[in-house]
């Protein structure tokens, strides 16, 4: 029997940033104080990976040998994060870092090219490069926490680009006509979005980063109590990365939201998400034999994306496997809607959702660069549990049908577009 999932509109964010607003039961660790010693920073680090297999052997979603496996893969990109942001970075002369296939977290948008930068925001920079071909190209300032709100962003809309595709691009310091972003002090974080819509034909430009003002310190001279309180900085924030991810998931969707359900669409810019974004999602929870429906509308947003995730909250596998579409990428329906399809199995729709075996996991849709305010009640997306025996029925008759030679091309063409995307 078919059962129909009402939408909830519940005063809930999703995404990460977009949750800085709201109370996070976070399971929290007591962060290790600087000593300025080397092998005590570094004991201090190889304990806080033993505590964190301990955190995930305990939690609720530590249970399919899929899900234990991701856990400890999870561990290991929180731990490449934090060294990379924290024990590497010199915020003085700041340079780009990836989020991108191996070191993904905090449920990244699987269309997204991510360049993340930390930088001291009582100095002044210069950020440079190319437009590129991506349908979006966002640039925000966050403060140092994952959950920190936005300072300021500059959006695709609002980005002045040369003639011949290239860009500058200001922050701190004094405001300035064109393009500029505000810089609170302390340390801050340039987050650069690059977003792709169609995979077959979009590529990034580059991005690139400068500190300009005359203050800017001379390059340090490295020594051991640097490093040592690097390490002990990588500690705490990888400390509180392995936990956040997957409590956010558990606290703030599987908590809230029943399974299979679809949260009306929010916009989240007023509460530190990306500005101009609309977002909605949920969680899906099904059998071997049964296939979830997500029906959508086409809208004004010049993105709109939807993608799989799973509860340690980063993405599926996004360059092998179709867990991600775009409206670029999906199919239309004759109903003038799209028909998401998400199952265990292939089960030979245009818009199936590999789930990667994965029983359980997470939803988001994204809707970026809308030219109205919101989406109209009446085309807010909605879920529809059925058994794949019922799922034909449960569709427009002349839903096209995929060969299997069908599916591997478009496999094979989002894997070249995902090494294209990243020069892998």
């Amino acid at each position: 029997m078919v059962k129909k999932i009402l939408i909830f509109s519940l005063g809930i964010v999703i995404g990460a940033a977009s949750l800085a607003g709201f109370q996070l039961r976070k399971v929290a660790a007591e962060p290790v104080a600087a000593s300025g010693q080397l092998e005590q920073s570094l004991n201090q680090l190889a304990k806080a990976i033993g505590d964190a297999g301990v955190f995930v052997r305990e939690h609720t979603w530590f249970g399919s040998e899929k899900e234990q496996a991701e856990a400890y893969r999870h561990i290991v990109r929180a731990l490449i994060n934090s060294l990379e942001s924290r024990a590497l970075a010199e915020p003085d002369f700041p340079l780009f870092v990836s989020l991108n296939h191996f070191n993904k977290l905090g449920m990244d948008n699987s269309d997204q090219r991510y360049r993340i930068a930390l930088f001291d925001g009582d100095g002044e920079y210069r950020v440079w490069g190319t437009r590129g071909s991506t349908r979006r190209l966002d640039f925000a300032v966050y403060g140092l926490d994952s959950m920190a709100p936005m300072v300021d962003t500059l959006s695709t809309d609002d980005l002045e680009i040369s003639e011949d595709g290239s860009f500058e691009l200001w922050i701190g310091g004094e405001p300035r006509e064109g393009n500029w972003l505000r810089a609170q002090p302390g340390l801050q974080r340039l987050l650069v979005r690059q977003i792709h819509s169609d995979w077959a034909t979009e590529l990034p430009g580059d991005v690139h980063i400068d500190r300009i003002d005359s203050g800017r310190p001379n390059y340090p001279l490295f020594s051991a109590k640097i490093m040592a309180d690097r390490l002990t900085a990588a500690t705490n924030f990888f400390s509180e990365e392995v936990r956040l991810w997957p409590e956010l998931s558990r606290t703030r969707i599987a908590g809230l939201v029943p399974a299979n359900t679809l949260l009306a669409p929010r916009d989240t810019g007023s509460e530190g998400g990306l500005a101009g974004r609309l977002m909605s999602g949920g969680h899906y929870d099904i059998e071997d034999d049964e296939a979830l429906i997500l029906t959508s509308w086409p809208s004004s947003a010049k993105y709109q994306g939807i993608q799989l995730g799973h509860h340690w909250w980063e993405s599926l596998d996004y360059a092998n496997r179709q867990t991600s579409l775009t409206a670029d990428q999906a199919h239309l329906s004759s109903d003038g809607a799209y028909h998401f399809v998400i199952s265990r199995t292939d089960p030979g729709v245009p818009n199936w959702l590999d789930t990667e075996g994965f029983s359980r996991g997470v939803i988001l849709m994204r809707y970026d660069g809308l030219d109205v305010a919101g989406i109209p009640d009446e085309h807010h997306p909605t879920a529809t549990l059925v058994k794949l025996s019922e799922l034909k029925a449960s569709l427009p008759s002349d839903e096209p049908v995929v060969s299997k030679q069908e599916r591997i091309d478009d496999l094979a063409m989002r894997r070249r577009h995902v090494q294209r995307r990243e020069n892998f």
